[in-house]
This record gives structure tokens, C-alpha cells and sequence, in this order.
């Protein structure tokens, strides 16, 4: 009887290590959870919305413009939430409210007000760096804030793949 308890309590235990050791695998190189904090993903996605970010997406291919990334902001120590607008080697303008890459107007239905240019000046995206913005453009530090800048492709986490939270909500996101 006494061997009987001993083996059950060293299958809990070995059912307990092998949970942990698989959660820890899927979060640290699949999937995370991303919380939304602020008002700069506007009208897309709202604070406090809850987000599965896949970090599979990019260990196996790059942003692409459009994409709602996450990614680290070192000088705040916390994760940011933004759109993937300039791909490396691209030149961003941004004039009358408008963005260019290229010297292309970039059409982009999922905003609601012009995009000022701040502190941005006209610039190409250096190799290895994407150009960022909010979609709430005037409540965004972005890549248009030299706090922020361009930035390098290992702080970008993973791109948000799917809304968990609100329910009324819960689906894709484009």
C-alpha cells in the first residue's frame, strides 16, 4: 500500500514538471500575452483588451508592414504595442498629414486622424530596424519620438494575432 502512495505521488509530481517545463516552452518561443495599456492603438485596439501574441510568426519570417507588433521599449521597461509601417531600406516622409514611403501615399483605413510629423524627419529605415506607429496618431510615442526611433528588429517580440478579451471582441485582428 505504502509503494502504491509513494508511485501515485511521484506521477503527480513527474505530470506537474512535465506541465511547467511545456508552458515555460510555449511561452518563452510560441506564444505570449500582451495587455493593452493606453490610447495609442486607437481605434483598432482598446486599453485593456487581452492579446495572443505568436513569436513563432517572426522566428520563421520578418514584419510586414501592417502587422501589430509588440515589442520592448527599453527606455520605459515595458512592452509596446504598434503597427509595422517602414520595412528596412524604405524612406518614410511624412507631409500634410500623410505618410510616404517611397514616395508613395500609404493608404491606411484603420486610422482616424492625420499623422503629424513631430519630431520625424524624412529618412530611410536602416537595415535590421522597422519604422513603428500607433493608430491613434496623436497619442502615440512612436517611431516618430527620438525616445523611441526606429526600431531594431530583436526588440520586436512577436506580432498580436488574436483578441482574447473583451468577449464581445474575441476573434483575429487585422
Amino acid at each position: 500500500m505504502k509503494d502504491n502512495v509513494i508511485k501515485e505521488i511521484i506521477s503527480w509530481i513527474k505530470l506537474i514538471i512535465t506541465a511547467f517545463v511545456i508552458a515555460f516552452v510555449l511561452k518563452t518561443f510560441v506564444f505570449q500575452i500582451a495587455y493593452v495599456k493606453g490610447p495609442s492603438m486607437k481605434p483598432t485596439l482598446h486599453e485593456g483588451e487581452v492579446l495572443i501574441v505568436s513569436k513563432l510568426s517572426y522566428r520563421i519570417g520578418d514584419p510586414k508592414r501592417g502587422d501589430i507588433v509588440v515589442l520592448n521599449d527599453n527606455l520605459e521597461h515595458k512592452d509596446l504595442i504598434k503597427r509595422v509601417i517602414g520595412l528596412p531600406g524604405e524612406t518614410i516622409n511624412i507631409q500634410d498629414g500623410l505618410v510616404y514611403i517611397d514616395g508613395n501615399i500609404l493608404v491606411e483605413n484603420y486610422i482616424n486622424a492625420p499623422t503629424y510629423e513631430n519630431e520625424f524627419e524624412e529618412s530611410m529605415v536602416p537595415d535590421g530596424k522597422y519604422f513603428v506607429l500607433g493608430d491613434n496618431r496623436p497619442e502615440s510615442r512612436d517611431s516618430r519620438s527620438s525616445s523611441l526611433g526606429f526600431v531594431d528588429r530583436k526588440s520586436i517580440m512577436g506580432k498580436a494575432i488574436f483578441r482574447l478579451w473583451p468577449l464581445n471582441k474575441i476573434g483575429s485582428i487585422k
